[in-house]
């Protein structure tokens, strides 16, 4: 598979390194003093655009992306209030596009352990907290991968049914919501907790990653996928299909 890269960063490294692992060629490399451009897609012929750049680039590498008929993997995260846009521009160009908060097979695995813990626990009359911690250069907060297990959590906590992740000094959060605390600092790879806690007893579950590795290999496992489809996918729902036999 031909892949090009859109970010060369630590992740846009990591990604290299993990493509050409399995066999992939990157034929282009595109950053900051080399954007991507449709025409240096034509040249190239890259199978898939694997994109780890910033929030404000997505949309323009999309609408790229569409215009060269070329199968995308997002691996940024922020630009969430621009969904509908990208999903639209994914439609109309009839390519494949795969999305993620993160992309690490552990914290998807992750995602299914919290969503049963989550329902059992609801049932015991737990409450439930988040904690997100990550480096100092991180842009977003809370991260996309709090949010999702947020969502996760919602959809099996009957008691919750909203998130909150800033509070005014003296004021306290509502009963029906779950607090998300963010942490930046250092170096952290990226550290997410969630705890259920009683008058009796505490149960924390966390994910802790050690390396930038396995969301590289994510992201290139999603590539191989995604070439063969069409539409936009979010890849925490469709895991069990991108890993095939691997699960």
């Amino acid at each position: 598979m031909k892949i090009a890269l859109a970010g060369y960063g630590k992740m846009g490294h990591e990604v290299e390194l993990a493509a050409k692992a399995r066999n992939h060629d990157i034929v282009a490399l595109f950053d900051i003093d080399k954007p991507l451009s449709p025409e240096a897609l034509r040249l190239h012929h890259p199978d898939v655009i694997i994109d780890f750049t910033q929030p404000d680039s997505v949309v323009t590498n999309v609408r790229i992306a569409a215009k060269t008929e070329t199968p995308i993997v997002i691996g940024t995260t922020g630009w969430d209030s621009e969904r509908v846009k990208i999903k639209k521009m994914v439609d109309d160009a009839n390519i494949g596009c795969v999305y993620a908060s993160n992309y690490s097979i552990g914290v998807n695995l992750f995602l299914k352990i919290v969503g049963d813990a989550s329902r059992l626990l609801n049932a015991a009359d737990y409450d439930v907290y988040i904690t997100e911690a990550h480096h100092n250069t991180k842009k977003d907060f809370p991260s996309g991968t709090a949010l999702k297990i947020s969502e996760t959590i919602l959809s099996g906590f009957r008691s919750k049914s909203k998130i909150t992740s800033q509070l005014k000094q003296g004021e306290a959060p509502s009963r029906d919501s779950i607090v998300i605390s963010s942490i930046r600092a250092g170096s952290i790879m990226g550290t997410h907790t969630v705890g259920f806690d009683s008058e009796v007893d505490s149960i924390e579950l966390t994910h802790q990653a050690k390396s930038r590795r396995g969301f590289a290999l994510g992201a290139v496992r999603a590539a191989e996928w995604i070439v063969t489809k069409k539409g936009m996918y979010s890849f925490e729902e469709h895991i069990t299909q991108i890993l095939g036999n691997s699960l």
